[in-house]
């Protein structure tokens, strides 16, 4: 006779929510939590002041469990993050080319490093040339901008590929590059040298001495470029030197580190060329480091956080990488004042591939683009409502009503009331679900926001009471060691 097994419930293993993805908020003031998968895309729109940082950027990086790419104008949100990004001796790197947060652990990267490589030099190039298109459509059009980056690329990628090759450092560069005409030296390098790029010399030249409208415009946009490096004491805080050597970047995603790139959103000195740059290259290392792990991906996943991306990093590969480097363990949250400022710098088809390859859509409301409001409005859809009419028949008291109905279709959400939606609250759009309207929990709310706020002020008193150290070099040489080792004459 057989023995019955007993049936034991099987239980299953808790799964914790912060391992797979990040909260949001609330449905409702008593609805379900939600969660956003890391592999999940999030596009925010939310005009200045509305709390998109506090209430959904900052509390995404604070909870995520791998390496972290941060994208900021303003030191005070760097100072929120830092000392939890660096507990358990996890490694933190700034990239603060203005100086905003003195004593941080600084991210010191070299532009010519591994430029040997042409697809890299091109890469690179495309980059920095990509951050001056923001600048450029103020004053012009759309394509002419985007025309005159093609051409800054060029010249970009030749440069940097000829320095590359011939050991040649990033002073030397900007001489090229002030005057392009009068120093040909990396013209010569690329004829010459038997590890150069074919036929880069003649894309170097048509790009110099074509058109005399066409060819001054391009070197400005080259000089716009590169016009941070310019400034000696911001080259000498990012540029690597013997005292300082660079950042080991794949060494610091591998160990869960967080990279903060600190800009500003100033005119007159736009740091988006050299932003747009580094992220490019940090991008590309987390998804080499996707690519050969064990895993087929990065586990923990990767998060780029990209707060104010118009002006800090417009990088120009952003639809490419949400559509395709989700599966390898990158994460993408980016943030915009206003859907006019990513028409601007990526241009209206772009800009509507970025807005439609978003899984999920956050927008604050406060904004005042009436025509973004009623395409969401739109978006969102209408319903049918019936409407009953009463006619009468006959003559004062003595008539008789006579009822009709009508059937119309309205919108669900109208344009204005997204304009009025409240503080700590957004509305959400994810996948093809029903749109919510989100709580959103501010991270200096409660007992755990005055914890940050405690943090907050330990991370600013250590900064500023650091005296940073100089990266001024101490050797000099003369005028006429100079003139030979450039190539002019004595």
């Amino acid at each position: 006779m057989r023995e019955k097994r007993r049936a034991f419930p099987v239980k299953r293993p808790l799964i914790d929510p912060r391992q797979v993805g990040w909260r949001l908020g609330k449905a409702g003031r008593s609805g379900p939590e939600l969660w956003v998968p890391f592999d999940r895309t999030t596009c925010v729109i939310g005009p200045q002041g509305s709390g998109k940082t506090l209430d959904l950027l900052v509390p995404a990086l604070l909870g995520a469990p791998g390496g972290a790419l941060v994208t900021l104008t303003k030191p005070e949100d760097l100072f929120l993050t830092l000392e939890v990004r660096q507990h358990d001796g996890r490694p933190v790197a700034v990239l603060d080319p203005f100086n905003l947060a003195p004593g941080t652990p600084e991210l010191v990267w070299d532009p010519i490093l591994g430029c040997e490589d042409a697809m890299l030099a091109e890469r690179r190039a495309k980059a920095f040339a990509a951050g001056t298109v923001k600048g450029a459509t103020a004053q012009s059009t759309d394509q002419a901008a985007r025309f005159y980056a093609g051409e800054c690329a060029k010249v970009l990628q030749a440069y940097l590929h000829a320095a590359a090759i011939a050991g040649i450092g990033l002073e030397d560069v900007l001489t090229w590059v002030s005057s392009p005409r009068q120093y040909p030296q990396a013209e010569e390098i690329l004829r010459t040298h038997p590890a150069a790029e074919p036929l880069w010399d003649g894309l170097l030249r048509g790009a110099l001495y074509g058109d005399e409208r066409t060819a001054g415009n391009t070197i400005t946009t080259v000089q716009q470029a590169m016009a941070l490096f310019f400034q000696r004491s911001i080259r000498e805080r990012c540029v690597p030197s013997a005292r300082r050597p660079a950042t080991d970047l794949a060494a610091l995603i591998g160990a869960g580190g967080t990279i903060y790139l600190l800009g500003r959103d100033d005119p007159y000195a736009s740091a988006s060329p050299l932003m747009t740059a580094v992220t490019e290259q940090i991008l590309d290392i987390a998804k080499r480091l996707g690519e050969t792990s064990p895993h087929g991906r990065l586990c923990p996943p990767f998060l780029a956080c990209l707060d104010e991306l118009p002006s800090t990093a417009p990088i120009p590969t952003l639809s490419t990488r949400m559509a395709n480097e989700r599966a390898l363990g990158l994460s993408f949250i980016l943030a915009a004042q206003t859907w006019r400022q990513l028409v601007l710098c990526y241009g209206e088809d772009e800009a509507r591939t970025i807005y439609g390859l978003s899984n999920n859509l956050v927008v604050f409301g406060g904004g005042k683009d009436i025509r973004f409001y009623q395409e969401l409005s739109d978006l969102i859809g209408s319903v049918t409502t019936t409407e009953t009419r009463y006619s009468s028949r006959g003559n004062g008291w003595f008539g008789v009503p006579d009822p009709s109905w009508e059937q119309r279709r309205v919108p669900i959400v109208e344009p204005a009331e997204l304009r009025r939606i409240e503080q700590r609250k957004a509305l959400v759009l994810s996948e093809m679900y029903d749109p919510i309207i989100a709580n959103l929990h501010r991270c200096i709310d409660g007992r755990h926001g005055k914890e940050l706020l405690a943090a907050q002020r330990r991370a600013r008193f250590t900064a500023r009471s650091t005296t940073p150290g100089t990266a001024t070099e101490s050797q000099t040489e003369s005028p006429a060691q100079t003139r030979p080792r450039r190539g002019l004459p004595k």
